[in-house]
């Protein structure tokens, strides 16, 4: 299976900013097949069984809990009819805890009435921290605080907890993977170098869907049947190709 990492669609050009004719694109050749895109509960289901789905099976991940991520990529994803998953840091979800300055590229994210409005699309809601930062640099208690208050407020917002967490920055060690495996039963990592193994759930990479690629790119990415960081380097080789006039 093949897990994919998206942050932003449209705005200003950037590395994690996806243009919306690209996305949807990519949304369109999904559910042309012939990929299986998957629920969260899916997921859950194959991780609990031991047995994750083949090569085709893809879960469309977006981190942070951008604005646009509701505004922008909802309306795309409703429209062609594919499921989604929001990482959303709780810390972001209302201007009275917002922080005055966040580490990322928009400083405009979807509120807890935007959240649930995702959710009750039909689509699912991970925990990505309180505020995100690099869980391996807390101490302890800190690392605590990130991850329990996380998830008591968003599972107050919810009304139950989510049973997926996504480390900022993609960053994890023995400390942190322990923190949130003792509160979630997966978590979500980034470029690892093994493909997904449902006997290690808390690692679960994936692939960053990259702003210039074409479409030959994306399919690359997609018939890779090893690690993340292999689809990524297979989506730019073909990107390349395709440039090269030869």
């Amino acid at each position: 299976m093949h897990i994919l990492m998206y942050h932003r669609l449209g705005g200003p050009p950037g590395p994690m900013s996806i243009p919306v004719e690209a996305f949807t694109a990519q949304m369109r050749l999904l559910a042309d097949g012939p990929y299986q895109p998957l629920t969260l509960t899916e997921l859950h289901q194959a991780v609990r069984t031991g047995r994750l789905p083949g090569r085709e099976a893809v879960l469309i991940t977006f981190d942070d809990g951008y604005l646009d991520t509701v505004t922008d990529a909802l309306p795309i994803l409703e429209e062609i009819g594919l499921p989604a998953v929001m990482a959303v840091c709780s810390g972001y979800l209302s201007p009275n805890t917002l922080p005055r300055r966040t580490p990322h590229s928009s400083q405009d994210f979807a509120d807890a009435a935007q959240v649930l409005a995702w959710r009750d699309s039909g689509r699912d809601v991970a925990a990505h921290s309180y505020t995100h930062p690099a869980l391996p640099r807390l101490s302890n208690a800190a690392l605590a605080w990130q991850t329990e208050v996380d998830r008591e407020v968003l599972t107050g917002l919810l009304g139950e907890p989510t049973t997926l967490f996504a480390y900022p920055y993609g960053a994890h060690d023995a400390r942190a993977r322990d923190a949130v495996a003792r509160l979630y039963p997966m978590a979500l990592a980034t470029d690892e170098r093994h493909a997904p193994d449902a006997a290690r759930p808390h690692v679960l990479p994936r692939i960053q869907v990259s702003p210039d690629w074409g479409l030959d790119a994306f399919r690359a990415a997609l018939a890779t049947s090893t690690d993340a960081r292999s689809a990524q380097d297979a989506a730019h080789a073909a990107g390349h190709r395709d440039e090269d006039p030869k």
